[in-house]
This record gives C-alpha cells, structure tokens and sequence, in this order.
C-alpha cells in the first residue's frame, strides 16, 4: 500500500478552528498568541537580511499547529 505523502497537510486542512485560532489568521508578528495556546518549540533562524524567530504552538482547544515568526523579518501567525 501505497503512502500519502501529503496525509499529514490534509488532515490538517480539515481541522475546525476554535474562535480564537480563526482571530489569528492572517495577524502579524506583534499580536501575542491566546490563551489556549501551547508553546511545543522554538527556533532561531539568522540571515543576512534579518532575523526571525520561529515559536511553534499547538492549541487545546482545536489542535490547530501555528507557527508564530517574530523578528525583523517576522511573518506573523503561520
């Protein structure tokens, strides 16, 4: 049997956002994370352009994962 190699996005696709996941979509990096939030890593990353800061949540509410990037070339809510 053949794997899915794109199971994992999938299923995640198909989670159901808790109101305060669906607030931060789209947020930038200044907006602090809610309440139901957990921080499970964080990474440094540097460049010549800038650095970001890569802190990965997981909510317990929805399950929903985000990606927080902070930094000069932060993106916000990923």
């Amino acid at each position: 049997m053949m794997k899915n190699k794109n199971l994992k996005s999938t299923e995640e696709n198909n989670i159901v956002l808790c109101e305060d996941c669906k607030n931060l979509v789209g947020k930038q990096r200044y907006t602090s994370p809610h309440k139901k939030l957990v921080k499970t890593s964080y990474k440094e990353v540097k460049s010549m352009f800038g650095n970001v800061d890569e802190h990965y949540y997981k909510c317990n509410t929805c399950s929903k994962t985000w990606v927080h990037e902070t930094g000069s070339y932060g993106e916000g809510w990923i």
